[in-house]
């Protein structure tokens, strides 16, 4: 089987042999995926920071409507990190789980 899958089950839907969960586990191992996640969170710290001078701005500044954008783009691939981990790994319920790793 898959070295490092400890869930037998993933969300109760997802058994080890699983095609879509043996994908996005391989995704999930990849060292490009971790810091393509690394670089969004960088991005995302930085989007932060200039948020901040965001109240100066006008309603229909181009700036403000571009980081309106920007920030449902940062929402969805989080989103794809997340439920890509959340197939590869479980959520909760065994050791490895989404959920019982601090990083996430």
């Amino acid at each position: 089987m898959f070295l490092g899958i400890e869930a037998n089950r993933s969300l109760y839907l997802f058994t080890k042999t699983n095609i879509i969960r043996r994908y996005a586990y391989k995704l999930y191992k990849l060292k490009a995926f971790e810091n393509f996640v690394m670089f969004l969170i960088a991005l995302s710290s930085i989007k932060l920071a200039a948020a901040t001078y965001e109240k100066y701005l006008t309603k229909d500044s181009i700036w403000l409507a571009a980081s309106e954008k920007f920030d449902v783009v940062l929402n969805v691939l989080f989103l794809f990190e997340c439920v890509t981990k959340l197939i590869s790994l479980g959520f909760i319920m065994d050791e490895g789980s989404y959920i019982r790793d601090s990083w996430n």
